[in-house]
This record gives structure tokens, sequence and C-alpha cells, in this order.
């Protein structure tokens, strides 16, 4: 008569596993031991079953239930059915539930690395942020330029060819008429579109050309205000072809967007300035 109730936990495994009509290395792949133990299970199997093979040890299981939940009088020496214990062939292998101890096991090995290295991984996780950030901001604002030849908008003035010019043209005749003996002409010249960072001292140069004593300055205007942010007093340079750059003219602070820029003038004879080029920086 079968003795089903003298199978040990692992030979119980074992049989589950075989009922499934696997073969004896599909049951060691199953339960994650070697073929040499499952066969050593199997023959301990057959003998307490009265049985001497897989088909007849199949037959009596398949006839006999409740088998699984019997007493365990041969069940191995593992404490709860967890950790390592001996399966009865004096080989050490994993007890009831070895896939999810080893599955426990494996789970602590990379949380004991992290542990381990948790300064150095942080250190490394800070310094590739840093160089991330280095790589993808965008370059600091340092400067806008301009020629002056092409404004918005200009009720004085006109495009003229100059020796020594940026881009060889001017905005000439800038404060007098384009015909002789050029008498005054007020009027303001307009350059929109001008995208700048929120700035708290921003500055103005402007290279420019003069062939006459300066008799009214040039005014700076930002946007609409109603005052001007600046003046500039034209050197006279004894040349329409000898250009110079002002010194840096403050302009104060000003807000993060796009602005216009107007330079005016009251006009005098043959002109307060040629106008070359602007520059509009921080520094």
């Amino acid at each position: 008569m079968a003795n089903t109730d003298r199978l040990s936990e692992r030979e119980i495994e074992v049989a589950e596993v075989l009922l499934q009509g696997k073969s004896n290395k599909q049951i060691a792949l199953a339960l994650g031991i070697s073929v040499h133990t499952v066969e050593y299970h199997l023959k301990n199997i057959y003998q307490k079953l009265g049985v001497s093979s897989s088909k007849e040890a199949i037959l009596v299981l398949g006839k006999t239930p409740g088998w699984r939940t019997r007493g365990k009088l041969g069940e191995s020496a593992v404490a709860g059915g967890r950790g390592i214990g001996d399966n009865g062939d004096g080989s050490a292998l994993p007890g009831p539930g070895t896939l999810a101890g080893a599955g426990e096991m494996q789970q602590k090995k990379p949380a004991k690395f992290f542990g381990k290295y948790t300064i150095l991984i942080a250190f490394g996780l800070v310094l590739l942020g840093g160089l991330v950030y280095m790589l993808t901001r965008p370059a600091p604002w340092q400067s806008y330029a301009r020629e002056c030849e092409y404004p918005d908008d200009a009720t004085v003035g006109q495009m003229i060819w100059r020796q020594n010019a940026s881009g060889s043209k001017v905005h000439g005749q800038f404060g007098t008429t384009a015909d002789a003996p050029y008498p005054p002409q007020a009027g303001y010249v307009i350059y929109k579109g001008i995208s700048l960072p929120q700035v708290d001292q921003l500055y103005l140069k402007l290279s420019y050309s003069k062939y006459s004593p300066t008799a009214v300055p040039i005014l700076v205007y930002v946007d609409n205000e109603p005052e001007p942010r600046a003046s500039i007093f034209p050197v006279d340079q004894q040349s329409w072809d000898q250009f110079t750059w002002t010194e840096p003219i403050s302009l104060g602070g000003i807000a993060g967007g796009v602005h216009m820029l107007k330079l005016s003038t009251a006009g005098q004879e043959y002109g307060v300035a040629d106008l070359d080029k602007l520059i509009l920086t921080k520094q």
C-alpha cells in the first residue's frame, strides 16, 4: 500500500511537478536542483509508494486524494521550509520555497551594493548633473550689435556709402537735409526688435563720423519712454570717413524682453553725425 504520509517536503514538490508530466530535467529546472538530485528523490518516492516507475507513481498519486496535505514524517530539517537544508542525499540544497528564497537573495545584493557605495553614487550623480547643465545651459548674454544703416523707422537721414564704415554704409546726414546747403532738420531714427535679458546696468556704444563742430546732442530713448536715458555729444573727426566709438554710455537697468531704441536730434547745419554701428552690452 502506498505510504504517501512519509513523503518529505522536497519529495512532495518533486511529485507535484512529476504529475505535470515533466521529465527529470524539466523537474530539475523547475525546482532549481540538479538532475542527480531529482533522480535521488524519485527513487525514494517510488520506494515509499511501492512502485518502480514514474507512470506507476503518477497512477498511485492520482488515486490518493489529499496526499499533499498529509503529515510529512520524512520532511527535511529546514526550519519553516526556508533556507538551506539537507535533501537526504548529503547535498546542501535550497529547501521548500527555493525560488522565492533565491529571489530575495538577488534583491538583497543590489540593495547591499547601493548601501555600500551610496556616497560615491551620489557624488557621481551630482557630477553628471553638473556636466549636463554645463553642456545644455544657454550661453550668458554679452551684447547686442546692429548696423545703423538699417533702421526700422526714420524721419531724417538716409543710407550713404562711406569709406571705413562698418559694412561700408551709414545712416548719414542725421540732423540735416540731403541737399546743399545742408540746413538743420530735426528727426529721429528707430531700431526695433532688440531682444535683451534683464540687465541691472545697460550700456550703449555708438560708432559714428562727424565733420563739423557739435551744436546739439543725440538723445537716446528706450521704448516709448517720455524722457531720454542718455545724451551723446559727437566729437568732430574732421572727416565723414573717419569713425570713432563713444565711451560706454549708461542707459540704466532694463527688464528682459523685446525693446526699441530711438536716437533723436534737434538737427544742425551739415548734420549731427553719420551713424555707423551700435552695441548694447552689460559690461
